[in-house]
């Protein structure tokens, strides 16, 4: 989608790239986190709510959200109006949990079909292993941690 392709992400790496404002990320992780983010930001656009993001795209949309003037205008000429970032999907209990579960696996399955690779990839996870947290659906060593 070309106005995804257009977007002007710099102010965002800068701020990523930062010790104290940011999280202290290389010029190659926010190269990757930017390449993420964009196709995050086309999948929403194609297939609508209830993509679920991987970690690397999570923490870039939430430094995007950050500048609000530059996110709203940005959200105008790819969506058409503002999409918004609801924090909590998966923490209100089993079902919700199970929701996001279903609903991470179906990004999985459109990220795979749209880019030929999958969303849960070792270096985008940027994980703990901590599979108690609610990040757990994305981790490609959730497997291994709890294999008999």
């Amino acid at each position: 989608m070309k106005a995804v392709a257009e977007l002007d992400l710099e102010m965002v790496k800068m701020k990523l790239k930062e010790e104290e404002e940011g999280l202290g990320w290389s010029d190659e992780q926010c190269e990757s986190a930017e390449i993420e983010y964009k196709r995050y930001l086309h999948l929403c656009s194609v297939f609508g709510k209830g993509i679920v993001p991987n970690k690397i795209m999570d923490y870039m949309w939430h430094f995007h959200i950050l500048d609000t003037i530059a996110y709203h205008e940005d959200c105008g000429k790819v969506f058409g109006g503002y999409m918004h970032h609801y924090p909590y999907f998966g923490m209100r209990g089993n079902e919700d949990a199970r929701d996001l579960e279903d609903s991470f696996n179906k990004s999985r399955m459109l990220y795979l079909n749209e880019f030929g690779e999958d969303i849960a990839r070792e270096e985008h996870s940027k994980c703990w292993h901590d599979c108690q947290n609610r990040c757990w659906h994305a981790c490609p060593s959730h497997g291994e941690m709890h294999a008999a």
